[in-house]
């Protein structure tokens, strides 16, 4: 059952056991690396995103049970291939004064913090923006055992209390929670495989693991990956992170939207780690970096993006967007040079590149024409506003649910100046691109040019989340640039200027933080709790309805409801398996007779009613998203009252909850 009164405070245990999850594996893994501490405190979640993805993978195909012992055998096992890969790499390199410059690592990921640099200015910018980031995220989540009211939130609790009872952490069985019939439908497991273990470790309910997992996702590892990239593109300049560390907890964009809208919590967690996996790009990208470093790196890289995939496809979209105008300069170049020393293998570059381009036009091909894509390109209309609007909100930051920040805005405009006159222009690209992106998915409704955001299910809050990545590092460059440029325009007092320009910058930026912390505590408090001016999915009184009347029947029989009622929870809540964990999904055979039928109480819904173990029905007559087209399906699970072989057990509000009497009783679901 759900517990009652629990306090962030109280929840403190669980956020260090998520977050000591979410770092250690990958940091032991980048350890082995030989990996500079910055990039092993930053980058280590995403790499642990693909140690978690691997032992998923394993225990998936080999049948073990999901838990703590096959992630750590998968993390010493790719320590010690990542150890082996170092020392190989390392022996091809030259020896003397170069050698003994790289220390004997893979690359420039090795340099340590100069000396020079005060331990402030490197610390001090992360506490101040995972501190930000928590205060005033935790301001809009009442309670760690707060009950997302959006969506799909009741499809992701679900979906852990799956993993937790079947042991099974796999992309089928977290695609199984709404396709029970299915044993093909996929649905990334990262986040579900990660908070199985802190549920397994703490013994805590779904409910509250998810809401704490998510807040170390948003209000942690986001901020340290972002002051990392920071840091990896612009150098040791403390002033763009210092500003960075101001803006980033009230940058609305993201995580704010994602944590409203949806809620998309598995694509808000690939989001969060993204920026360790771009930082490993650009360090990759790097001039001074040798193809053996490089590849040793690739390596890296390309785990934690095999992982990041598991979280969420989208996010790794994502990274592609912002990266490639990273990552083609720097390829182009690498096969320049190979061509350059080595001129027999000239045309085996043309071929290769050739024959990239090639593959690449056949993937983009394939994947229009899939009936996924093409259903998405003529059945699902999800813009918001029309095109002139869509361009002002992205132009200050904003969205159709978000407001924008004009001083923000400027900054980012005044870095992409700066940045385009340096080697850091691609940040700009990435920039537009996830700009027009968004512009395209919040105002075409139809034709190809539907195909650009069509893998993001064309919503355009997913397109435009992204976009708070290159927007800061910009910021940043532009508070740096501007500094720099007081010092220039008084040649003779330098530390003056700087000085006067830096307040001058950031009073500009604290006077824009108490309204952007509001908005971020009244968008994310939107959807937690009982709202009187919304239509609440489950309330607190209810969930402790199903606790008294249901948790009192520890059975093992499922529970079904509507989904437009918030029957969704109705099990998950009391420590029931659930039959209906999503209005969405694909629903056949029994499930879909059941929940079309299942007041008609005839011998085939009693024969549907014992092979899914159903022992209890609920249902809410306070119902949301009654537009929906989907809410006609689930018409046999309404007007329960009176209905004979439906025995009401308990009443509260305007739900119900009844014991299936009028079929022979159902054998318990299997364990």
């Amino acid at each position: 059952m759900l517990p009652a009164g629990t306090t962030w405070w109280a929840a403190l245990p669980v956020a260090a056991v998520s977050l000591v999850l979410h770092v250690l594996p990958g940091a032991l893994v980048l350890l082995a690396a030989r990996a500079a501490p910055r990039m092993i405190l930053g980058a280590a979640p995403v790499v642990s995103a693909g140690v978690v993805g691997a032992a998923v993978a394993w225990t998936t195909w080999t049948g073990v049970r999901w838990g703590a012992i096959p992630l750590l055998l998968t993390t010493v096992v790719l320590g010690g291939l990542t150890l082996l890969v170092v020392r190989r790499l390392g022996g091809r390199e030259p020896r003397g004064p170069e050698a003994a410059s790289a220390g004997g690592r893979l690359g420039p990921l090795s340099t340590p913090w100069s000396a020079g640099t005060p331990a402030l200015a490197t610390v001090g910018p992360v506490l101040v923006a995972v501190a930000g980031s928590w205060w005033v995220l935790v301001r809009g989540i009442a309670s760690p055992a707060a009950l997302q009211q959006s969506h799909d939130a009741g499809f992701h609790v679900n979906a852990l209390a799956r993993v937790l009872a079947v042991g099974d952490a796999g992309w089928y069985s977290v695609g199984a929670t709404s396709a029970p019939a299915s044993s093909t439908t996929f649905y990334p497991p990262g986040l579900h495989a990660h908070a199985a273990l802190v549920a397994q470790l703490t013994g805590v309910h779904p409910v509250v693991v998810l809401n704490v997992v998510m807040l170390v996702l948003a209000a942690v590892v986001w901020p340290v990956g972002m002051l990392l990239l920071v840091r990896e593109i612009l150098g040791p300049d403390p002033v763009a992170r210092w500003a960075v560390a101001a803006m980033l907890p009230v940058t609305l964009v993201f995580p704010t939207l994602l944590l409203h809208f949806g809620v998309l919590w598995s694509n808000a967690a690939g989001l969060a780690l993204a920026p360790g996996l771009l930082a490993l790009l650009v360090v990759i990208c790097r001039r001074d970096v040798r193809l053996t470093r490089r590849a040793g790196w690739s390596v890296v890289a390309t785990g934690a993006g095999l992982g990041l995939a598991l979280v969420h496809p989208s996010a790794v979209l994502s990274v592609l967007v912002l990266g490639v105008p990273l990552l083609v300069p720097a390829a182009w170049r690498q096969l320049q040079d190979v061509a350059r020393h080595h001129p027999n293998a000239r045309r085996v570059v043309t071929w290769a590149t050739g024959l990239a381009l090639l593959v690449a036009g056949v993937g983009v091909v394939l994947v229009a024409r899939t009936p996924t894509v093409r259903s998405l390109l003529t059945s699902r209309t999800r813009t918001v506003t029309d095109t002139g609007d869509a361009v002002r909100e992205v132009l200050t930051l904003g969205t159709h649910l978000t407001p924008g920040w004009l001083v923000l805005a400027l900054l980012v405009a005044v870095g992409a100046g700066q940045a385009s006159r340096t080697r850091r222009g691609w940040l700009v690209v990435g920039l537009v691109l996830t700009a027009c992106l968004y512009v395209c998915a919040a105002s075409i409704s139809s034709g190809w040019g539907t195909l650009l955001t069509a893998l993001w299910d064309r919503e355009p809050y997913r397109v435009v989340a992204p976009l708070a990545v290159p927007a800061l590092v910009l910021a940043g460059t532009g508070v740096s640039a501007l500094v720099g440029l007081g010092a220039r325009l008084a040649p003779s007092r330098p530390a003056v200027a700087r000085g006067v320009v830096a307040v001058v910058v950031a009073v500009a930026i604290a006077a824009g933080i108490p309204s952007g912390a509001a908005s971020s505590e009244r968008l994310v408090s939107h959807n937690y709790g009982d709202q009187p001016w919304w239509r609440t999915v489950v309330s607190q009184r209810e969930a402790a309805l199903y606790g008294r009347v249901l948790g009192a029947r520890p059975d093992g029989l499922s529970v079904a409801g509507d989904p437009f009622g918030g029957g969704q929870w109705a099990g998950v809540l009391s420590g029931h398996p659930s039959v209906f964990t999503h209005f969405g999904g694909v629903l056949v055979g029994d499930h879909d007779l059941l929940r079309r039928h299942l007041r008609e109480m005839t011998p085939q819904v009693c024969r549907a009613v014992r092979d899914l173990h159903v022992g209890y029905v609920v249902e809410d007559t306070d119902k949301v998203w009654d537009n929906d087209p989907r809410y006609p399906l689930y018409a046999g699970l309404r007007g329960l009252a009176g209905v004979p072989g439906l025995q009401p057990i308990g009443r509260g509000g305007s739900v119900t909850v009844y014991q299936v009497t009028g079929c022979a009783p159902p054998a318990p679901s299997p364990s």
